[in-house]
């Protein structure tokens, strides 16, 4: 008797489960991209609305420096902001930076400027990678 290569009529569970594993890889990978591509947004936003101050050698970074220590002066390289934190100071200032307001930093925009900052050490690694890239 020829034995049934997809089992004993547990084929559509079998399936099933296939599918679901897939579906699964294929969002994981998904978000993935998605993180990527955020970070990469989020940079040019960064660097377009806010390097100017938060660059090497702007405003802000010259008072980070004088207020925390020039370790923690410039946002790309911190790895302790929240995106809670971004998005407040952002709305209120501080100190000597003025408040961003809705209309001249739309909230998605901010929102991809906080994820940027606040990105994962793996993003980050690949994000510095980058760098000298032609």
């Amino acid at each position: 008797m020829k034995r049934n290569p997809l089992g004993s009529g547990n084929w559509p569970f079998r399936f099933g489960a296939l599918a679901l594993s897939l579906a699964i890889a294929g969002a994981i990978s998904r978000g993935a991209d998605d993180s990527v591509q955020k970070v990469e947004q989020g940079k040019k936003l960064f660097q377009e609305r806010c390097g100017y101050c938060h660059r090497a050698g702007g405003t802000g970074t010259i008072m980070l420096t004088r207020r925390l220590g020039k370790d923690r002066s410039l946002l790309e390289e911190r790895t302790d902001l929240t995106v809670a934190y971004v998005k407040k100071i952002t709305r209120v200032g501080i100190n000597g930076m003025p408040p961003h307001n809705r209309i001249e930093l739309p909230d998605p925009e901010l929102d991809l400027i906080a994820f940027y900052l606040t990105r994962p050490a793996s993003l980050r690694a690949a994000d510095t990678s980058k760098e000298g890239a032609p």
